[in-house]
């Protein structure tokens, strides 16, 4: 017979309150490869945060949980709040339950959760490409999908894009050097050779100073507040019934120089592709 909570109440294993549902650490269970959180610099930092919280008396909510059938519980939500309690619990704190709650959704819904909580360390671009490549192998299409984690279609398929670019091109993103639209630009470009486009990219950039690669860097444009005063200095001018727009004065200085503005910036992105 299933697991349920129902059974496991009954038998003590949950202790109910009224302050909510408990159980022993040692019954909470940790699905392999359910979490798709990388253990790198940037979680262990909100661990070792998360962590000082709790042994400081700090509270946090329950996690949620479905029944095990081989008993006990597994997480669905709140993988480094069972962490903390652990580390806690190590550390020489009584943590001898935690408050669980039941999640309520499939097993689709349950790698969704994933992304949607609130309560958590948001995850990197690369995480959630993770996340959405696993719910796509359930064969929904993104625009479920989005509609599962709360995105909007466009991004569902960006990450989804990403989450089948080469190593050397998720490790760009995931360091924090290339955005994500920078290396999705260069796969749709390049293919296979948008890692090495991308080296290219980073040392160009580390050149001139920057840290990151963003689109802006790579393909320049001329900024919406000064594409828009063109059309406001445009509605000004003079226009003959054969179409001729004519300026004088500060108003025309002030267009010949966005014009020349776009120049520039047309003949950097030849060069650059040359």
């Amino acid at each position: 017979m299933a697991n349920s909570f129902k059974q496991m109440i009954k038998s003590g294993l949950i202790k109910r309150t009224d302050s909510g549902m408990f159980i022993s650490p040692n019954d909470i269970h940790v699905k392999p490869d359910f979490n798709r959180r990388d253990d790198d610099d940037r979680t262990r930092r909100a661990d070792d945060e998360l962590f000082n919280f709790l042994l400081a008396g700090g509270t946090v909510p329950p996690l949620e949980t479905v029944a095990r059938d081989d008993g006990g519980v597994w997480i669905v939500e709140g993988h480094r709040r069972y962490r903390c309690y652990l580390r806690c619990r190590d550390a020489g704190k009584p943590v001898e339950r935690i408050q669980i709650i039941p999640f309520v959704g499939n097993d689709v819904e349950r790698i969704a959760r994933i992304m949607t909580s609130n309560n958590q360390l948001s995850l990197t671009p690369i995480e959630q490409a993770a996340v959405v490549r696993d719910l796509a192998a359930f064969n929904l299409t993104a625009a479920e999908i989005a509609k599962l984690v709360h995105k909007s279609t466009p991004t569902v398929e960006k990450l989804l894009t990403l989450s089948t670019a080469d190593h050397d091109v998720q490790q760009a993103v995931k360091s924090g050097e290339v955005s994500v639209g920078v290396a999705l630009e260069r796969m749709k470009e390049h293919g296979e050779k948008a890692g090495a486009v991308i080296e290219q990219d980073k040392a160009a950039a580390a050149a001139a100073g920057r840290k990151k690669v963003t689109k802006a860097f790579i393909a320049p444009e001329i900024s919406i507040k000064k594409a828009r005063r063109l059309v406001e200095l445009l509605a000004l001018a003079d226009i003959s019934d054969e179409g001729v727009i004519a300026l004088k004065g500060l108003a025309l200085a002030e267009v010949l120089e966005i014009i020349d503005e776009q120049k520039k910036i047309a003949a950097d992105r030849s060069r650059a592709a040359a």
